[in-house]
């Protein structure tokens, strides 16, 4: 009797677990780029079996879809890229006139009767402190840069592996489970995929909303390259707080000088659509793709940013989903089920 209850695989998946849980800590933002490799793999999926029907071959099918998204991905920052160029040459061009204008302000002002320059010293600057914060920061940012670039081909692999062998992994998770269970978990895996998969969808159609408000309050406040800067904020859009506060940023950068009433009107309009986007569009969209309710939407957010950081927040949706799956199949269906039966 005890042999039966104390099995090998109950002993080992509980450790497992409890080995996870310790670690997790140290390891989340792992974790998160398979759950973001596995979320992207749940979107790309139906496209894959129907090019896999078509090509009879899974692996041609997953390299094609991947392919494919990571074009469709630069395509869309081709713009971002050559604006940001653009507009980085028209400063660099305007540093000594910026320069100038300053080095006159700073000589001319007064505050009570004295001169500024008197009362604060550009002299005073270390400019080996100012070099070395240069150098510093100029480093991180290309150590930042590379990291990106690791971190995308490292996803990009796990796409392509997930999508390639999935009917293998299954099988391998399934392995996990005694006999009367592998139906179960073999439902709760496919009711995951579905609804994660719809977060893929449900973000891009968000950041088209949010990019077609901005272009046409940007045509109405008569903005130059109203198209461009709506595209990029669509795009930024899929950060949470940074991405609107770049994209608002670059508005004004392009669109100076602006009068004063019109960078309120900017600033304004900005954060209507924002408000209208996390509070409308987003749960209503994320709602619907993924059958998700707003509160728990809300409550995935809120949790997401407090324990998961940056990456969490963009994947909340997607986690919500995963969750609510489990609790419904595991939980919420036998009790329901034997309340029924006893009525």
């Amino acid at each position: 009797m005890i042999k039966k209850i104390f099995t090998l695989k109950k002993i080992i998946v509980p450790i497992l677990l409890i080995v996870i849980l310790l670690l997790y800590p140290q390891t989340a933002n792992i974790f998160l780029l398979f759950f973001a490799g596995f979320v992207i793999a749940c979107a790309f999926n139906p496209y894959v079996n129907l090019m896999e029907k078509k090509f009879k071959n899974r692996t041609l099918a997953s390299a094609i879809a991947v392919i494919a998204g990571c074009i469709a991905i630069f395509v869309l920052f081709i713009p971002v890229l050559v604006m940001t160029i653009r507009e980085l040459a028209l400063f660099l061009n305007t540093i000594p006139t910026k320069t100038a204008s300053l080095i006159h302000l700073y000589n001319s002002s007064t505050i009570l009767g004295k001169k500024v320059s008197e009362l604060f010293s550009i002299h005073s600057f270390n400019t080996t402190d100012i070099a070395g914060n240069i150098f510093n920061r100029s480093w991180s940012f290309t150590m930042g840069i590379f990291e990106v670039a690791v971190i995308g081909v490292a996803l990009m692999m796990i796409v392509y592996y997930l999508l390639d062998d999935k009917v293998y992994l299954k099988q391998k998770f399934l392995e996990f489970f005694p006999k009367e269970n592998k139906e179960q978990a073999c439902e709760i895996l496919k009711n995951i995929s579905v609804k994660v998969g719809g977060y893929v969808t449900a973000q891009i159609l968000s950041m088209v909303a949010v990019g077609m408000m901005t272009t046409v309050v940007l045509f109405f406040l008569k903005i130059d390259y109203a198209i461009v800067l709506g595209l990029i904020s669509g795009i930024l859009d899929i950060v949470p707080i940074v991405g609107p506060t770049i994209a608002v940023g670059l508005i004004l950068l392009v669109g100076a000088p602006l009068s004063p009433l019109k960078i309120i009107l900017v600033i304004a309009s900005f954060i209507g659509i924002q408000q209208f986007s996390n509070y409308v569009v987003r749960p209503l969209v994320f709602g619907k793709w993924m059958k998700l309710h707003p509160l728990m939407l809300f409550l995935a957010l809120f949790l997401a940013e407090k324990f998961l950081g940056f990456w969490g927040v963009i994947l909340s949706p997607a986690l919500a989903s995963t969750v609510c799956v489990l609790v419904d199949e595991l939980y919420l269906k036998p009790i329901n089920g034997k309340s029924d039966d006893e009525t």
